[in-house]
């Protein structure tokens, strides 16, 4: 049976960097075996404090220059935050606070790797800043009145024998009866109810495996919970939020700057002054005419995307630039600019897939939407992926040559399926595609299935937007909790969009203009224009969308 270290090696971190040093918070003192610190040429930041053990703050990425933007520290993250973790067990629930109460150890590590095929649960990898957090939480035998309270795992226990069982190991048996006369004593030996909880938080150097064909770079970063219990559990129920600042920090070439100054290793002040929908110059060159440059927005917005899976043969072109990724091509449903509260299931055991929805897109020939069938595949929710940026704003110049045409929607520009500023990407399911990487889970864990979801088969997950630049992503699970195997939560991980490539950007947009044939010159430069383009057809002085927002009326004919 594993013990402690044994059950440490699964990690993301200890696969990646198996020597990590480590602090100990087991017992009534700290005592540091040893301790980390980033290396000088880390490009992720952020702090952590053991009394507030279950929040990471000031997430920050360090950007290197490129066409696009100067070379600067953007703000990824003002918090992420793991909430308490409810179990139930025998009919009792159980709250398990990831307090510096149950922190047993802390590691950090700021290097590492993970080769191709060296582990089942995690993609190749190599570690730019990393944290592992170890829980221990059991059931007090010694509660008064019989009261079910939790205990930190004590250290002696780490290393036994019983500490937790080996996956698939057969239920214990029921004790025996045992029969005692009046006058004999006996000693009951009992192992009280014990869940490991390991909370990562690991920062990846930056990779070209997070989108089909390897369009776009981005740093991936994983803030997953791993637990374990030594008895079957009931039901679990886990929420982790993510939460942006509501302004972007970035700075862009032409002088533009955030509008107000802005400490990324300071909590971000809600009450600071400030005008969310003053954009600066972005630009792509860093010379011209200013009225050409793209403008971006600085007040973060999400958006919500299903991937259409009949798309595999539209990535194909796209990654060929046989035509550019328009949103109907690799879409199916989107809604954007989500509000507060907004919420919708996207995955769960409980759907079988088949005929899902009718997604409305734009004929421009027969000019009217056009429905078409979606299927869903085997626990397909209702959108796949979630975006949080700021939008960006067409240059001055076109927005000055068609003034007072407001249906032409050039304020408000999002940037999709991938994105060249600033953007938060996560994806808990990709379309049917060749790549491994993109692949979800079966029963016998991630990456094994072509457009599956990226989350456990025994799991709902829900989305929650808790404000327009932060969500909540929760999971429940009532069946698959065995004993000794680990549970997996937020697995997918994040994305930071750092970049694409060059010679590809170049190509797409070249398929791009004759769609922007109709504006001025300026619009064949303009990765606004070229946003716009992919989402919306020019008809006359409106632009209809090339894939009708989900819930939106369809346009009588």
């Amino acid at each position: 049976m594993p013990n402690l270290d044994a059950l440490l090696k699964d990690t993301m971190l200890l696969t990646a960097a198996p020597g990590a040093p480590w602090k100990d918070f087991g017992g009534d003192k700290v005592h540091a075996e040893a301790s980390a610190t980033p290396s000088a040429g880390a490009r992720w930041a952020w702090t952590h404090d053991p009394g507030n053990a279950g929040q990471v703050k000031h997430l920050t990425y360090h950007q290197l220059d490129t066409p696009w933007y100067s070379e600067q520290v953007v703000t990824v993250l003002d918090e992420l935050v793991w909430h308490p973790i409810e179990l139930v067990h025998r009919g009792t629930a159980l709250t398990l606070e990831l307090s510096k109460e149950f922190l047993l150890r802390k590691y950090e590590a700021s290097s590492g790797s993970i080769a191709a095929k060296k582990s089942r649960h995690w993609i190749p990898a190599d570690i730019d800043r990393g944290m592992l957090l170890v829980f221990g939480f059991q059931v007090n035998l010694r509660g008064p009145g019989g009261a079910v309270t939790l205990e930190p795992i004590p250290r002696e226990v780490l290393d036994r024998a019983d500490f937790m069982p080996a996956p698939g190991a057969p239920a214990a048996p029921k004790p025996p009866v045992m029969k005692v006369k009046p006058t004999e004593t006996g000693t009951l030996q009992l192992a009280p109810l014990r869940v490991l909880v390991c909370a990562e938080f690991v920062c990846c150097k930056e990779r070209n495996d997070y989108v089909p064909h390897s369009l776009a770079r981005t740093a991936r970063f994983r803030p997953h919970l791993m637990l374990m219990s030594n008895r079957p559990l009931e039901r679990m129920a886990a929420k982790v939020s993510i939460r942006r600042p509501p302004m972007s920090t970035m700075a862009h070439h032409g002088g533009g700057v955030p509008p107000a100054p802005h400490d990324p290793h300071a909590p971000h002040d809600p009450h600071a002054p400030h005008d969310p929908h003053a954009p600066h110059a972005m630009g792509g060159p860093r010379s011209g005419d200013p009225d050409d440059q793209d403008e971006m927005l600085h007040e973060m917005s999400t958006g919500m995307w299903t991937d259409s899976n009949s798309s595999a043969l539209a990535w194909d072109k796209i990654a060929n630039t046989v035509h550019p990724p328009f949103w109907s091509s690799v879409f199916s449903r989107v809604k954007t600019n989500l509000p507060t509260g907004t919420a919708f299931l996207m995955a769960s055991p409980d759907i079988p897939g088949g005929p899902g929805f009718l997604a409305h897109t734009w004929n421009p020939s027969m000019r009217k939407y056009v429905a078409h069938q979606q299927d869903l595949k085997p626990r397909q929710g209702y959108f796949d992926n979630i975006h949080v940026a700021p939008a960006m704003r067409a240059p001055k110049s076109i927005r000055r040559a068609v003034a007072g045409k407001k249906g032409l929607k050039l304020d408000d520009i999002i940037m999709a399926p991938f994105c060249i500023h600033d953007c938060l990407h996560m994806h808990w399911r990709w379309c049917p595609a060749d790549e491994p990487w993109l692949w979800g889970w079966d029963e016998t864990g991630p990456y094994a299935v072509s457009g599956a979801p990226h989350i456990p088969v025994h799991q709902h997950l829900r989305v929650e937007l808790e404000s327009p630049h932060a969500f909540a992503y929760c999971v429940r699970a009532d069946k698959g909790l065995e004993a000794g195997r680990w549970q997996y939560i937020l697995h997918e991980g994040l994305a930071y969009g750092t970049n694409t490539s060059e010679e590809w950007k170049g190509k797409a947009m070249l398929a791009a203009m004759e769609f922007l044939s109709s504006w001025p010159s300026a619009a064949m430069s303009s990765w606004a224009m070229f946003y716009w383009t992919l989402r919306y057809w020019r008809f006359g002085d409106q632009a209809m969308d090339r894939l009708l927002e989900d819930g939106a009326p369809v346009p009588p004919t």
